[in-house]
């Protein structure tokens, strides 16, 4: 007598079944295989009692009014690129007294793209206007001389001292920090966020770029005077041992001279990790090497008697006071700043990118942060 599992599989209908599922789960497998499944468990980690967590992140920007549908257009790119999945909040920072310029229908554009996720909080004037201590007849002459204007300086200073103290941030362990003037050309499969968690990293960024030294003349001497104090032992601060020195200072004749206080433009690489992309642990700015490091900068008045950029700054501080494993790179996203050129994945289906667009200083890969001596 044949057997009832012969029997059923005798069946055509059954037959037809068994293939079906065969091609299906081949087909999903596949998928996988190829790295373009979109994960949805990347953010999380497990908790004493067995429950997950996502990482406290937020994504933050700062606009002025003028920049608030450049800013809408921004927020539309992020959701639909990676965080409708993600879902981080956003906090939108604008100077004391400039929200009320935001119409309640901007408001309900931001409220609708981001699902009631992006909230307004106010950076002081405190931490935005000139301090009193300061000359205002040098800082008017240095806008007349170097241009740049109040409000990009003020950013600059913002965004070197001050924004992870704010109230709004205080939730929070990981700061994503975006421009409105950005764009993602490419689909971001994981949480960017989680990746630095998996590579122990505690600064992220996309790009190494290069800053001007005759907007901010005196910057890498002053830099060097403040490494020299920690050098020489006469403060309780010390570098790291891995630290790469190497990426803000040519060669190990630059970093000597910078240790003992004498270097200035001509030992400076100009390299900087381009931070108006940049995700970076708390601990990285409240840090007594980087807090002093700041307090030392804004007491020699750099923010306003030149324009001394928080790109360069965050890259003195980073190199002086992260290891080199500290940092990490993203290549795979298709960022793009201010519509300038860029670095476009090669070869990926998740990406709307022009290869040939891609920006010349990117084509090394921006492994500026790794190389020994970074001399260009």
């Amino acid at each position: 007598m044949m057997s009832s599992t012969s029997m059923i599989f005798r069946r055509p209908q059954a037959i037809i079944f068994l293939c079906t599922a065969v091609l299906v789960l081949t087909f999903l497998l596949s998928r996988s295989s190829h790295g373009l499944k979109l994960r949805s468990d990347t953010a999380f980690h497990d908790n004493d009692d067995g429950a997950t967590t996502k990482p406290k992140g937020v994504i933050l920007m700062l606009l002025p009014p003028s920049r608030i549908h450049q800013a809408t257009l921004a927020l539309r790119n992020v959701e639909d690129r990676f965080n409708r999945r993600l879902k981080y909040p956003y906090v939108l920072f604008m100077v004391e007294g400039e929200y009320e310029q935001v119409t309640e229908l901007e408001r309900e554009r931001i409220d609708y793209i981001t699902e009631g996720r992006a909230k307004f909080a106010e950076v002081p004037r405190s931490q935005w206007d000139v301090p009193d201590w300061m000359d205002k007849s040098l800082v008017e002459a240095s806008l007349d001389r170097i241009g740049f204007s109040h409000g990009y300086r003020a950013m600059c200073r913002f965004y070197s001292g001050f924004f992870w103290k704010h109230p709004a941030l205080a939730p929070y362990d990981w700061l994503w920090r975006l421009d409105t003037d950005i764009e993602f050309h490419c689909d971001i499969p994981y949480d960017p966020i989680e990746r630095m968690v998996q590579n122990t990293a505690l600064y992220g960024f996309v790009q190494v770029a290069y800053d001007a030294e005759w907007v901010q003349p005196s910057l890498a001497s002053n830099v060097s005077a403040f490494m020299a104090s920690v050098h020489d032992g006469s403060t309780s601060l010390a570098f790291p041992d891995d630290a790469n020195h190497a990426f803000v200072w040519h060669g190990k004749e630059g970093v000597e001279k910078a240790m003992r206080g004498d270097a200035g433009n001509q030992e400076w690489t100009k390299r900087c990790m381009y931070n108006n992309f940049e995700i970076s642990h708390r601990s990285v700015w409240e840090s007594d090497l980087y807090t002093k490091f700041f307090e030392f900068l804004d007491r020699a008045g750099g923010f306003f008697y030149e324009r001394w950029s928080d790109s360069p700054i965050h890259s003195f501080g980073i190199s002086m006071s992260l290891r080199k494993d500290q940092v990490l790179q993203f290549k795979d996203m298709g960022y793009q700043h201010q519509g300038w050129e860029y670095e476009c994945p090669a070869q990926s289906s998740l990406c709307t990118c022009l290869k040939e667009k891609e920006f010349e200083n990117f084509k090394d890969g921006g492994e500026g942060w790794f190389e020994p001596d970074g001399r260009t």
